[in-house]
Protein backbone atom coordinates (compact mmCIF):
# COMPACT_ATOMS: atom_id res chain seq x y z
CA UNK A 1 0.00 0.00 0.00
CA UNK A 2 1.23 3.51 -0.79
CA UNK A 3 0.06 6.97 0.18
CA UNK A 4 0.16 10.13 -1.92
CA UNK A 5 2.17 12.79 -0.16
CA UNK A 6 0.93 16.34 0.32
CA UNK A 7 3.57 17.87 -1.93
CA UNK A 8 1.60 20.23 -4.16
CA UNK A 9 0.81 17.48 -6.70
CA UNK A 10 4.45 16.90 -7.61
CA UNK A 11 3.88 13.12 -7.51
CA UNK A 12 5.65 11.90 -4.35
CA UNK A 13 4.43 8.74 -2.63
CA UNK A 14 5.11 7.23 0.78
CA UNK A 15 5.38 3.54 1.59
CA UNK A 16 5.17 4.39 5.31
CA UNK A 17 1.50 3.65 5.95
CA UNK A 18 1.92 3.66 9.74
CA UNK A 19 3.76 6.99 9.96
CA UNK A 20 6.42 5.36 12.13
CA UNK A 21 9.32 4.94 9.70
CA UNK A 22 12.13 7.39 9.04
CA UNK A 23 14.41 7.90 6.06
CA UNK A 24 17.71 6.06 6.34
CA UNK A 25 19.30 5.75 2.91
CA UNK A 26 18.85 6.80 -0.70
CA UNK A 27 18.67 3.83 -3.09
CA UNK A 28 18.51 5.73 -6.36
CA UNK A 29 18.34 9.35 -7.44
CA UNK A 30 17.88 11.10 -10.73
CA UNK A 31 16.13 13.75 -12.70
CA UNK A 32 14.02 14.41 -15.77
CA UNK A 33 12.39 17.37 -17.47
CA UNK A 34 8.63 17.78 -17.08
CA UNK A 35 6.58 18.40 -20.22
CA UNK A 36 6.42 22.11 -19.27
CA UNK A 37 10.24 22.29 -19.43
CA UNK A 38 10.83 22.36 -15.66
CA UNK A 39 13.63 20.28 -14.07
CA UNK A 40 12.37 17.50 -11.76
CA UNK A 41 14.53 15.66 -9.20
CA UNK A 42 13.58 12.36 -7.58
CA UNK A 43 14.89 9.89 -5.04
CA UNK A 44 13.81 6.45 -3.82
CA UNK A 45 14.64 5.88 -0.15
CA UNK A 46 14.51 3.09 2.41
CA UNK A 47 14.02 3.12 6.18
CA UNK A 48 16.34 1.73 8.86
CA UNK A 49 14.87 -1.77 8.42
CA UNK A 50 15.58 -1.72 4.67
CA UNK A 51 11.92 -1.32 3.65
CA UNK A 52 10.87 1.16 0.98
CA UNK A 53 10.18 4.53 2.58
CA UNK A 54 9.45 7.18 -0.08
CA UNK A 55 9.60 7.98 -3.75
CA UNK A 56 10.17 11.69 -3.42
CA UNK A 57 9.59 13.77 -6.56
CA UNK A 58 10.03 17.53 -6.64
CA UNK A 59 9.99 20.14 -9.35
CA UNK A 60 12.52 22.88 -8.78
CA UNK A 61 9.78 25.53 -9.04
CA UNK A 62 7.40 23.52 -6.77
CA UNK A 63 4.64 23.52 -9.39
CA UNK A 64 2.48 20.40 -9.96
CA UNK A 65 3.93 17.62 -12.12
CA UNK A 66 2.29 17.75 -15.56
CA UNK A 67 3.39 14.34 -16.87
CA UNK A 68 5.55 11.33 -16.11
CA UNK A 69 8.64 10.85 -18.27
CA UNK A 70 9.31 8.09 -20.74
CA UNK A 71 12.02 5.65 -19.63
CA UNK A 72 14.60 7.16 -22.01
CA UNK A 73 14.02 10.65 -20.53
CA UNK A 74 15.13 9.66 -17.00
CA UNK A 75 18.72 10.40 -15.97
CA UNK A 76 20.06 8.39 -13.01
CA UNK A 77 22.58 10.03 -10.68
CA UNK A 78 24.74 8.67 -7.88
CA UNK A 79 22.97 8.27 -4.53
CA UNK A 80 23.74 10.98 -1.97
CA UNK A 81 24.16 9.23 1.37
CA UNK A 82 26.68 11.59 2.93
Amino acid sequence: MVLSMKDGNMGSISFDITGEQSRAKQLVAGWFTDSDGTHVDFELTIDKQGSLYELDIWKVDFSPLTSLPNEDEIKITAPNNA
